[in-house]
């Protein structure tokens, strides 16, 4: 922690991503409700999200499946050996165009936002896995939006566009990367994003 701040800086200090394994998958369902309960905070009072079920918990009825599915990925992130986030990415794109990859979920502890440490969690998920990605986002979370387009302002080597779901396939904005080639501007130029 820095002093006085209170925030954490994520430089300096090992950050790993691995695949959970499926002995892990129920670290992953309970980090999974924190995440959920979080985003619980934007949803509207009177919409379809962020209810619980009759059991307390929030539902995510395909979790399991990024165990079984050759296109889906479940990760787990740990800073200094210590577990503070997840990752879940599959192949469904927002946009309903292909893709090699989509940021289905990712979350980071709240102890351990605002220093960076989700920053160098998003771009190595993303470097470590070549190809086109799509991260939807949901349009009443505001803070989503701003973290992914800073983001995608620190991803070099990658062309990057911000589009708007279609309103049924999905509601947000959805964010397109692909491996930048040679005659267009780099992500990190932020020339994309509004």
């Amino acid at each position: 922690m820095s002093a006085g701040t209170g925030l954490l800086k994520a430089d300096g200090m090992p950050l790993t991503i691995d695949r959970a394994r499926l002995d892990e998958k129920p670290v992953v369902a309970r980090l999974l409700q924190l995440y959920l309960h979080d985003f619980s905070d934007f949803a509207a009072a009177d919409g379809p999200h962020g209810d619980v079920e009759d059991d307390g918990r929030f539902a995510y009825p395909h979790l399991e499946s990024y165990w079984m599915a050759s296109d889906r990925e479940p990760l787990l992130f740990r800073w200094a050996g210590t577990l503070v986030g997840f990752a879940l990415i599959n192949g469904f794109a927002p946009s309903g165009t292909r893709v090699d990859h989509a940021m289905a979920e990712f979350f980071i502890l709240r102890k351990y936002r605002r220093g960076g440490l989700g920053m160098r969690a998003a771009l190595a998920v993303i470097r470590a896995r070549p190809g086109v990605w799509e991260i939807g986002v949901a349009a009443y979370n505001a803070p989503a939006i701003v973290f992914w387009r800073a983001v995608l302002c620190g991803l070099d080597g990658w062309r990057c566009s911000e589009g708007a779901g279609d309103g049924a396939r999905w509601r947000g904005p959805v964010f397109r990367l692909i491996p930048n080639l040679v005659d267009h501007a780099p992500c990190g130029s932020c020339s994309a994003f509004p």
